[in-house]
């Protein structure tokens, strides 16, 4: 399995040979792989390929469908990626990439056909940040591709990235907060909405919480686990490193924990040994996981009930970051909470903000400065 170079070749000289093994003939079966600068470049591909070949996962660059490839790429991606993600996925690549341009080969894939594929994704109304997503997978899996010498280029690369217009955010005022909270409380419900104004916790989150994060002597709480979009499963950590947060309680917000687990506590000992304590924090009667879709749909009638401006439940986590940033919380505080991975993420979500905010400082330092008793 000799790396050589050819000598004729005007750029990229160095190849190497690897053997496949013998075909049903019982003849050798060996393949070039060309394409190479330097002759330490083409080592290194030739390692990586013989271990691929050794553990069973070669793929012939020149006979291999981009479905084949993209099978064997989400196996290795999957040990680096969150369960979660990974079936994302996995969904991705089998209800979108493979049925459009799984059956091409991978030498053949081009630009042209990817361009193509995210034009259809727009033809059949998928939202932005799903194409995008779409996209990303199989950008990232020609990176891979490229690196590993099976193209000699991402061919992905040439295409704009599909761009997500954000949709106008909304939030609601404390004169909504206050008349929602106060029919809200009729639901045993009540703490996950309270949760998410008071909060700014996902969804995801709040459904994940479990007393063992609640420290009501201390007034916070702590995000380890999420519950998954579908309720399935759920996921620990957070979405992101950063997620995974504790997060400081009013006390309003502590007696309102105190009395939701007043309440679960008699609904434990009315069903007695049918009662199944998962320790969440927000469950069903029985004392079971709450489902996302269930939520929802208690929120959607209690909405409809408030007679308040439509908004979704994701809203009232940023009801809670624009509220605290208009009492003039300082930005970074606020991200924090959210479990934002950078204050530049709170920054540009929140900017629409910020105007009213350095008014209002302007005109505080302007009344602190020349209306102060001794202002010249």
């Amino acid at each position: 399995m000799p790396v050589l170079k050819d000598e004729k070749a005007k750029k990229n000289p160095w190849f190497y040979v690897i053997e496949l093994g013998k075909d049903e003939n019982g003849k050798r079966k060996n393949k070039k792989k060309r394409g190479f600068k330097t002759k330490k470049e083409a080592e290194k591909a030739l390692v990586e390929a013989q271990s691929a070949l050794n553990r069973g996962e070669y793929m012939e660059p020149s006979k291999i469908l981009y479905k084949e490839y993209l099978t064997q790429w989400l196996i290795e991606k999957q040990n680096t990626i969150k369960r979660q993600s990974a079936k994302t996925t996995e969904q991705i690549i089998r209800t979108h990439v493979i049925p459009s341009i799984g059956n091409i080969q991978l030498c053949n894939l081009n630009s042209l056909h990817i361009q193509k594929f995210i034009n259809e994704l727009h033809k059949k109304g998928l939202a932005d940040g799903t194409i995008k997503r779409i996209f990303n997978v199989v950008n990232t899996s020609l990176n891979k591709a490229e690196k590993m010498k099976l193209v000699q280029k991402n061919v992905a690369s040439a295409i704009d990235k599909p761009k997500v217009s954000h949709k106008e955010m909304k939030a609601w005022d404390v004169n909504e907060v206050q008349p929602f909270l106060d029919l809200a409380r009729s639901s045993r419900y009540y703490i996950a909405f309270h949760l998410a104004i008071m909060t700014g916790m996902r969804q995801g989150e709040i459904l994940g919480l479990r007393w063992q994060d609640v420290d009501l002597e201390g007034s916070i709480l702590r995000i380890t686990q999420t519950l998954s979009h579908d309720g399935k499963e759920f996921v620990q950590g957070a979405k992101t490193a950063s997620g995974v947060r504790t997060i400081a309680l009013s006390p309003e917000t502590i007696s309102a924990l105190k009395k939701h687990r007043s309440m679960t506590s008699q609904e434990r000992l009315q069903l007695g040994e049918m009662y199944q304590d998962s320790g969440l924090v927000v469950c069903t009667s029985k004392g079971t996981k709450m489902l996302p879709r269930s939520l929802s749909t208690v929120w959607a009638s209690l909405l409809e009930k408030s007679g308040l401006s439509k908004i979704r439940f994701h809203d009232l986590r940023h009801t809670h970051a624009t509220l605290m940033l208009k009492m003039g919380i300082h930005v970074k505080v606020v991200s924090e909470r959210l479990g934002h991975s950078s204050v530049q993420i709170t920054l540009d979500r929140y900017s629409h903000v910020l105007p009213n905010m350095q008014e209002d400082a302007a005109n505080g330092l302007g009344q602190m400065i020349f209306k102060a008793p001794n202002a010249l």
